[in-house]
C-alpha cells in the first residue's frame, strides 16, 4: 500500500512539473516558480484557466496513447503549443459542453501537428518549432467558430477591474501588451509578468522593454500616432521577437541584442501587412510575425555560420550564457591542436609570421632546433651537418592520420647552402583524423620510414630532421593547412602537448622566437588512476571548517548520451567529466550550489595526464561555480564575454601525488588541493574560500 502511494505521488508530482514547465515556457524557460506564477495569473479569468488545463491534459492522454513518452524530445512542444491554443478557446467562448469538446479536438490537432513540424522543421532544417501549431491551429478554430451558434462568446470588458487607473500610457501600453502573453491583456496580469520576469532573467526583461517600446516607436512614426500604436495589442510580437532572438535562439550578446532590435523593427511590416489581410475575416494575427521572423533569422544565421548560435537552450538566457561561456572560454574544439614532433628540448627558430620565410600565406608555421646553454645550435666549428645538435633526431608524429603525400629523394644541403628549386625538402602531409593537414619539412635523406596511404599514430617516428630543400641549417618545419598539396595557405594552431622552460603548459598560446619548450609525457599509470567505469563507488567524509557534515557516497553514472558524470548518492548533484587529447576534463556542473561535487569541479577543472613532475598550467573555470552571479552581472558579461573570469592556476607536486590549486574569483584569492588515490580516484580534496574550508576524505568502503 505503502509502495502505491508513494507511485501516486510520484505520478502527481511529474504532472505537475509537466504543468508548471510548460506555463512557464510562455516566457522560453524552464522554471517551476516561474510557471506557478503564470498559472496564478490565469486563474482571473476562469475561462481561460480551465481551457488550458483541458487542453493540456488532452495532450498528455493522446501523447501517451499514441506512444509518445514524457523523454520524448519535442514532449514539452505539445504540451506548451497545446496550451496556449486552450487559452485563446478560453479568451474567445465561455466554459460549455462545446468549448471543452472544441479544447479537445484543438489539442489533438496540435499535438499531430507538433510531431510533423518537428520532424520538418527540427530534424531537418534545425529550427525551431515556435508555436507554429498555436498559429495555425488557433486560426483554423477562429475561422470555424463564425459557424458555430452554439458557442457563446465571452465578455471582453468583465475584467476591467484588473487594470490600473490613471497611470500613463506609455506605461499601460507595456502593462496590457505583456499580459496579452497570456492573453491576458489588462494592467496587474502585465505587471506580474514583469515582476516575475525581473527576477528569473534580467537579460529577458531588459530585451523586452527594449523591444517593445522599439517596435511601438516604429510603428507610431509611421502610423503618425503614439496612442494608436500602444492600443495595438499585437505588439506582444515585439516581445517575443526580442526574448527569442536577443537571449534563447542565439548567445545573449552585443551582436544579438542588435539583431533582436534589427528583427523587431523588420517585423513591424509584418505585423501591418498581416493585420490588413487577417481582418478581412475578423481574427487577430496571432503570433504570425514572431514565427516568419524568428524563423527567417535563425535559418539565414545558420546558414552563414554565425558563431552565437544556441543549440542548447538552457532554462534562462543567463544558464544558456553559462553553458557557452564554459565551453567556449574553456575548450577550443575548432583551432588544430595536434603535438610537438620531436622528444626532449627543443628551441622555436622560426615561429608565426617572423623575418625569414614564414610569411604571407606561409606565416603560419613553425621552425624548431635544439640549442646548448650558449643558445648555439651546433658544436666544434658548425661546419659539417653532423655539428648540429638535431641532425639525425628522430621526428615524431604530431597527430593520428594519414599519410597522403611522401618525398625522400632529396640530398642534405650542405652548410651554407640551400635548394632553391626544392623549397620543403623531404617531407610528409598527413591528414589528420580532425580534418586538417600537417606538413613536416627538411627530413634527412632517405630517413622517412612511412609510406602514402599509412596510418600513423600520435608519437610515431615519422624520420629523422636534415637539411633538404630551402634549409640554411638543420630543423625541423611544422605547419597546418586546410588543403592536401604542398606548399598551400598555412592555417593558426597550438600545440596541445607543449610546456616551457618554466614548466608551464602553453595551451592556446603562441610560441615566440627562442622560446624552449618541449612535449609532455604521457602517464598510463596516471590514466589508469583516473579511469573510471559505471557504477564506480565512493564513500567520502565530507567537512566544512573542521566539522563532519556526512557521509556521502559518490557513483560513476553515465546519461542517456552516453557521457559520464559523478553523481552524490540521493541528490540530483552531476558533475560531468571524461579523458581527452591526454587530459582529465571536468566539463560541467548540474545541481545545488553547495554541493560537495563544486569542490571537486574547483579544484581539478582541467589536468594534463603526465609523469612529468611540477608541471603547471591555467585554467578557465564557469563564472558561477564558486558563488551566486548577479543577474546584472549577467547581462555585462553578455556584453563582454570576458568579463569577471574566474581563473586557477595549478601546479602538480614534486611527485606528482597531488596538485595543489590557486583560484582568483573577483579579486579574492581560494586554495585547493587534490591528492590522489594509489589506485583508483581521489583519496582527499579541499577547497578554502574566504569563510569555509571543503574537505572530503576517501574511506575505505569494503561494502561498494
Amino acid at each position: 500500500m505503502k509502495r502505491l502511494i508513494q507511485s501516486y505521488q510520484h505520478i502527481f508530482v511529474q504532472l505537475l512539473d509537466n504543468l508548471l514547465y510548460s506555463y512557464s515556457m510562455l516566457l522560453f524557460m524552464r522554471s517551476k516558480w516561474v510557471g506557478s506564477v503564470l498559472l496564478c495569473t490565469t486563474l482571473f479569468n476562469p475561462n481561460l484557466a480551465f481551457s488550458g488545463i483541458i487542453s493540456w491534459m488532452t495532450t498528455l492522454v493522446f501523447a501517451r496513447f499514441i506512444g509518445i513518452h514524457q523523454q520524448n524530445l519535442v514532449y514539452s512542444i505539445y504540451t506548451y503549443n497545446s496550451l496556449i491554443v486552450g487559452f485563446s478557446i478560453g479568451f474567445l467562448f465561455k466554459i460549455s459542453f462545446l468549448s471543452v469538446l472544441l479544447t479537445v479536438g484543438t489539442s489533438v490537432l496540435t499535438v499531430m501537428l507538433s510531431y510533423a513540424l518537428f520532424s520538418l522543421l527540427t530534424r531537418q532544417m534545425k529550427l525551431p518549432v515556435l508555436n507554429i501549431p498555436f498559429l495555425f491551429v488557433s486560426t483554423i478554430i477562429y475561422l470555424a467558430s463564425i459557424k458555430y451558434s452554439s458557442l457563446f462568446v465571452d465578455l471582453f470588458y468583465s475584467f476591467e477591474g484588473l487594470n490600473i487607473p490613471n497611470i500613463p500610457l506609455f506605461v499601460q501600453g507595456l502593462l496590457k501588451t505583456t499580459g496579452n502573453l497570456v492573453f491576458m491583456p489588462y494592467d496587474i496580469p502585465g505587471l506580474l509578468i514583469l515582476v516575475v520576469l525581473l527576477f528569473s532573467s534580467f537579460i529577458a526583461f531588459g530585451l523586452l522593454i527594449v523591444s517593445y517600446y522599439t517596435g511601438i516607436f516604429c510603428l507610431a512614426l509611421l502610423k503618425g500616432s503614439f496612442p494608436h500604436a500602444y492600443y495595438n495589442f499585437s505588439a506582444f510580437n515585439f516581445i517575443l521577437i526580442g526574448i527569442a532572438l536577443g537571449s534563447i535562439f542565439l548567445i545573449p550578446s552585443r551582436r544579438s541584442y542588435f539583431i533582436a532590435v534589427t528583427g523587431v523593427f523588420v517585423s513591424v511590416f509584418i505585423l501591418d501587412a498581416a493585420s490588413v489581410v487577417w481582418s478581412f475575416f475578423r481574427i487577430p494575427v496571432f503570433t504570425l510575425p514572431f514565427n516568419v521572423i524568428v524563423l527567417l533569422f535563425i535559418y539565414v544565421l545558420r546558414d552563414i555560420g554565425y558563431p552565437y548560435i544556441n543549440d542548447y537552450v538552457q532554462d534562462s538566457p543567463e544558464k544558456s550564457l553559462a553553458f557557452y561561456l564554459n565551453f567556449s572560454l574553456r575548450f577550443d574544439y575548432i583551432t588544430p591542436q595536434p603535438h610537438l614532433p620531436f622528444l626532449g628540448t627543443w628551441n622555436v627558430y622560426q615561429s608565426f609570421d617572423d623575418q625569414w620565410t614564414h610569411q604571407g600565406n606561409w606565416k603560419y608555421a613553425y621552425d624548431f632546433v635544439i640549442m646548448d646553454e650558449n643558445n648555439q645550435t651546433y658544436q666544434n666549428q658548425g661546419i659539417e651537418l653532423s655539428d648540429y645538435y638535431c641532425f639525425g633526431k628522430p621526428v615524431l608524429c604530431p597527430v593520428e592520420g594519414t599519410v597522403i603525400d611522401v618525398f625522400n629523394m632529396l640530398k642534405d644541403c650542405p652548410i651554407g647552402a640551400v635548394d632553391k628549386h626544392h623549397n620543403w625538402g623531404n617531407y610528409i602531409i598527413i591528414h589528420s583524423i580532425y580534418g586538417y593537414y600537417v606538413e613536416l619539412s627538411h627530413f634527412q635523406e632517405k630517413s622517412i620510414k612511412v609510406s602514402i596511404g599509412d596510418t600513423v599514430k600520435q608519437g610515431m617516428v615519422l624520420g629523422n630532421c636534415g637539411n633538404s630543400g630551402y634549409s640554411p641549417q638543420p630543423h625541423i618545419h611544422m605547419q597546418i593547412q586546410y588543403w592536401p598539396q604542398i606548399g598551400s595557405e598555412t592555417s593558426f594552431f597550438y600545440f596541445g602537448n607543449c610546456i616551457n622552460q618554466e614548466r608551464c603548459l602553453c595551451g592556446n598560446l603562441v610560441l615566440y622566437k627562442g622560446m624552449q619548450v618541449e612535449p609532455l609525457t604521457f602517464s598510463r599509470k596516471r590514466n589508469q588512476t583516473l579511469t573510471f567505469i559505471l557504477d564506480d563507488s565512493f564513500l567520502y567524509s565530507f567537512c566544512i571548517n573542521n566539522q563532519i557534515i556526512r557521509n556521502i557516497r559518490i557513483i560513476i553514472k553515465m546519461d542517456m548520451y552516453g557521457a559520464y558524470f559523478f553523481h552524490i548518492e540521493g541528490t540530483n548533484d552531476r558533475l560531468y567529466f571524461g579523458a581527452e587529447q591526454q587530459r582529465f576534463v571536468c566539463y560541467r556542473f548540474e545541481g545545488k550550489k553547495d554541493s560537495p561535487l563544486i569542490c571537486l569541479f574547483a579544484s581539478l577543472p582541467i589536468m594534463p595526464i603526465t609523469i612529468d613532475r611540477g608541471v603547471n598550467w591555467t585554467s578557465i573555470l564557469p563564472g558561477n561555480i564558486l558563488g551566486h552571479v548577479h543577474p546584472f552581472q549577467s547581462f555585462l558579461q553578455s556584453i563582454n564575454h570576458r568579463l569577471n573570469q574566474v581563473k586557477g592556476r595549478y601546479q602538480f607536486s614534486e611527485n606528482n601525488q597531488s596538485i595543489n590549486g590557486e583560484i582568483f574569483v573577483n579579486r579574492h584569492r581560494f586554495t585547493s588541493k587534490i591528492i590522489f588515490h594509489e589506485i583508483k580516484g581521489f583519496q582527499e580534496i579541499q577547497l578554502n574560500t574566504l569563510k569555509k574550508q571543503y574537505l572530503l576524505t576517501r574511506i575505505e568502503d569494503t561494502t561498494a
